[in-house]
């Protein structure tokens, strides 16, 4: 029973199938991902890197279009020329699941991290998935996986999504409307209560008093007297 939960615990306190990859598969893999970054990542002669990826990662675009630079991979421009600092997320015989950061030739404070899939296949490891997770820069700046448009072609864009005008707007005109709404009931609650005040202030009719037809003559004659 010891051993079991010793074994048990060692599984635990160890990474994701960090066991079951070997040296040789690190290496393996290693010499995919140099020439993987080098080509796709960098767009430097970008056909090198079209047998360096699964047939799923490429379906969809011809061999014309991937040497073109039209490539489902995105463009950052990395420096150096060996990235072995990955880490394992999962590992089984066949597939690595792994994260990378990629220092940036143009500054030595901007960086990216990519999260990415290894498949071996045919004895070869391939890559099946490439993916920004985030970019960090200057500043503490760090832009997430939710900010980065696809982008296929050769590099200009920033890789930042923004917001249309439209999506602005509609917030602020909820929250306006939203305004006018609690404006208006209190203009409301406040003139109904204003009304009730002034209708109990309102003067008393004066009360009126008649003599009843079965009162004695004499009790009559008497208020009369005094009345005089």
């Amino acid at each position: 029973m010891l051993v079991v939960t010793a074994v048990l615990a060692l599984g635990l306190a160890s990474p994701a199938g960090a066991a079951r990859l070997s040296h040789a598969d690190r290496q393996a893999i290693n010499g995919t991902l140099d020439a993987f970054v080098d080509s796709a990542v960098k767009r430097e002669n970008v056909d090198g890197s079209w047998n360096l990826v699964t047939p799923e990662l490429r379906a969809g675009v011809s061999r014309a279009a991937w040497d073109a630079g039209n490539l489902p991979v995105y463009p950052y421009p990395a420096g150096g020329t060996t990235f072995h600092s990955w880490t394992v997320d999962f590992a089984s015989k066949n597939e690595v699941e792994f994260e990378l950061m990629i220092p940036s030739r143009l500054s030595k404070s901007d960086s990216i991290q990519y999260t990415g899939t290894m498949k071996k296949i045919d004895g070869r490891w391939l890559v099946d998935s490439f993916n920004p997770a985030a970019t960090f820069a200057a500043g503490g700046t760090v832009v997430g996986p939710h900010d980065f448009t696809a982008s296929s072609g050769g590099g200009g864009g920033t890789g930042v999504a923004r917001l249309g005008s439209t999506w602005i707007a509609l917030p602020a005109a909820l929250i306006g409307a939203a305004l006018v709404f609690l404006l208006g009931w209190f203009l409301y609650t406040w003139v109904r209560s204003w009304r009730l005040r002034r209708a109990y202030r309102r003067p008393l009719d004066p009360i009126v008093v008649k003599r009843r037809d079965s009162e004695p003559a004499l009790v009559a004659e008497k208020r009369g007297q005094a009345d005089g």
